[in-house]
């Protein structure tokens, strides 16, 4: 409770992070003027590995830990250890640089399961406890047929996007809460046309258009403020028990880095490769929607008019948020296509 309570109080400063697929995690300082550690991670019950982020919060000044002890347990079997990341960055001058990415640690994750982080260094501790969610909605059909014209401010000339109508079904009986995500699986062929190496990366929709995702009340905020829901959550609130279709659009797209480009060495041009979209609704807690509720107000801060925002958290002994979506997932497959020598860099290319 004391670590709930100290949380509320806390400053924060959102970033993204992208590995093979997107991650939030949480820039988090106190104004305590002793060492804290602040620990942050949002699994993925579908994902064979999953990130931890380690920083410390000291004299209101937040640093990254690269060199701590992670580590995880499942149901109480022994612990796995969690190893550092660390990858290149490409800079401006065709150097590159290191840079560190978080602690990874591999485990299958099921509906149900127990699972505790545990973060230690320099003589302090920080730990989670968090339970697998059912997950709480299926996706029962969806719709790619529609094109949607659009004009980017500024600009004469017209693009097009595809619409997406995902049909949910909702389970009945309790209040339950959701994230709406995509991830394009990119895969390399043989020559008899099997799949090969793959290669994942995650992107959002833009749901502006979907009532559930954006009221009426929060569209016109956001023609003041700037884009709300940007992790497209929402609950059954206005569909329990019964079902929704969800409409929206061709969105965002993560950062492309080097592992990106090293999955292409050694293509050949008149190879062949094709994509899977992987549309994913995650079943998420009511901690979790808060959390990523507050991200977005604020990223939506306009200084003195604003309140100040209040930030959930569950680690014990430190600062931080630490939890588990469960996803329904619905794979769209994309015929093959020829490499033509350069990497897709824009997928669009299947869709439009």
């Amino acid at each position: 409770m004391a670590a709930m309570k100290k949380s509320l109080y806390m400053f924060l400063a959102a970033a993204l992070l992208a590995l093979s697929c997107e991650r939030t995690v949480e820039t988090i300082w106190s104004d305590q003027n002793e060492p804290i550690l602040v620990l942050n991670a949002q699994l993925m019950q579908d994902e064979p590995s999953h990130m931890v982020y380690v920083h410390c919060s000291d004299k209101g000044r937040c640093g990254e830990v690269t060199d701590a002890e992670v580590e995880c347990s499942v149901n109480g079997a022994p612990a796995i250890k969690a190893t550092p990341v660390v990858t290149l960055r490409e800079l401006f001058n065709g150097a590159t640089a290191e840079e560190f990415r978080g602690y990874r640690f591999y485990a299958e994750l099921s509906a149900g399961d127990k699972v505790s982080v545990r973060a230690s260094w320099n003589g302090l501790a920080a730990s989670a406890a968090v339970t697998v969610p059912e997950r709480d909605a299926i996706i029962t059909a969806v719709d790619t047929s529609m094109l949607v014209l659009g004009r980017n401010e500024g600009y004469d000339d017209p693009y097009i996007t595809r619409q997406y109508r995902i049909l949910v079904q909702d389970a009945p009986g309790r209040r339950n809460y959701y994230m709406l995500r995509f991830e394009d699986v990119f895969y390399r062929l043989d020559a008899s046309g099997d799949r090969m190496a793959s290669y994942a990366v995650a992107g959002s929709f833009d749901s502006t258009d979907d009532y559930v995702l954006h009221p009426v009340e929060t569209a016109v905020m956001e023609d003041f403020i700037g884009q709300d829901n940007r992790f497209n959550t929402f609950t059954d609130e206005m569909f329990s028990g019964a079902s929704h279709t969800l409409k929206v659009t061709d969105g965002n797209w993560a950062l492309y880095d080097l592992d990106w480009a090293a999955f292409w060495n050694g293509a050949a041009e008149g190879e062949m490769y094709c994509m899977d979209r992987r549309i994913k609704v995650y079943t998420i807690t009511f901690d979790e929607y808060m959390y990523l509720r507050a991200i977005d107000a604020a990223g939506n801060d306009i200084g003195l008019m604003t309140e100040p925002v209040i930030y959930p958290g569950n680690v014990s002994g430190g600062l931080g948020f630490v939890t588990v979506a469960t996803p329904a997932v619905w794979i769209l497959e994309f015929p093959a296509e020829t490499y033509t020598g350069e990497p897709p860099y824009n997928a669009y290319r299947y869709i439009n």
